[in-house]
């Protein structure tokens, strides 16, 4: 038997602590019940934030990840067990998921996260959890983000410390907040970053940063609690062992609409930015950026064929997608 909200009279036992909290209610737990969440990762982070999710009663999960449970998983990635080691992680939190709450459907999906499917599965879910502990696919996870307009809730974890930030959020009407390149343009070379295996980790970090995660993804699906973009710092070794750290919405200098509209007033502010120097005009696949030359027609002004496509055969570090 249903109510006249929706719930049936199973949800309602089950979900009546949250239930009953001001401002949540019915409608918010509907709102969890007709979620989809992608969660990139099923490790140190994936754990706890699917865990969590699950017993929240989030409707759809997919958990993306090719590795293999091995017994140096086990002090931190929680759902997990002996019992299970040399099975596929995602596999493996799927079968943990269905003894903890049956009512919620999680995927298991046995790949790597990469360019040929980075786009299609961020598109068919509401939001994404990036938990993993690779830089470059940070930058894929939030590129796919960008393109599929989707919020990106991204944690990372290592030694002692962990943070997270919500990429792409929507701040109302067409405005987002910032994504993982705008806070960091420069990926780093793959031999100065470090994972889990080399610098080491403390589960209790992880466990944190992925209930984190879950909380965050929560306010998110719900519209709960306030939207300013914040990255949160967890250095449990030093004093405060929390910051907030508050993060400019992402502001477009020169909007494409402005340069297509206005020509003039956008050369005079293309050519005060450059200084002299040589102007690039760079987009994904080149078409846009060989439009705006065309339209603007300034000296030293170069169109980079093929856009980030071609850049990334020079550059081959760059996260293409």
């Amino acid at each position: 038997m249903s109510d006249d909200q929706g719930l049936d009279a199973r949800a309602l036992a089950r979900y009546s602590r949250q239930l009953i909290l001001p401002g949540f209610g019915a409608p918010a737990q509907r709102a969890l019940q007709n979620a989809r969440v992608l969660v990139v990762g099923a490790g140190g982070l994936g754990c706890p934030a699917v865990q969590y999710l699950a017993a929240a009663g989030v409707g759809t999960i997919t958990v993306v990840d090719a590795d293999h449970v091995e017994a140096s998983n086990l002090s931190r990635q929680i759902l997990h067990s002996d019992a299970r080691v040399g099975m596929n992680k995602a596999q493996s939190i799927a079968q943990a998921i269905s003894t903890l709450n049956p009512f919620v459907t999680v995927r298991a999906v046995e790949a790597q996260f990469g360019p040929e499917n980075a786009v299609s599965l961020v598109e068919a879910h509401d939001l994404v959890l990036d938990c993993t502990d690779n830089v470059l696919t940070r930058y894929l996870i939030s590129d796919a983000g960008v393109l599929a307009d989707k919020p990106i809730l991204s944690g990372a974890a290592q030694g002692y410390e962990g943070q997270l930030i919500t990429l792409h959020q929507s701040l109302g009407g067409e405005q987002r907040g910032p994504c993982y390149r705008c806070l960091f343009p420069q990926s780093p070379r793959p031999e100065h970053t470090q994972s889990c295996d080399d610098g080491g980790i403390l589960g209790c970090v992880t466990g944190l940063v992925g209930t984190w995660q879950a909380m965050e993804a929560i306010k998110v699906l719900t519209g709960l609690g306030d939207k300013t973009p914040n990255m949160l710092f967890f250095t449990p070794m030093s004093i405060p062992q929390v910051r907030s750290v508050r993060v400019r919405p992402r502001q477009v200098h020169l909007p494409w609409d402005t340069i297509r509209r206005d020509s003039t007033a956008a050369k005079a502010t293309i050519m005060d930015a450059a200084d002299g120097r040589d102007i690039l005009m760079l987009c994904r696949r080149g078409n846009d950026s060989r439009e705006a030359t065309r339209l603007l027609q300034l000296p030293h002004c170069f169109n980079v064929r093929g856009g980030l496509r071609s850049y990334a055969t020079v550059d081959t570090s760059f996260p293409m997608y």
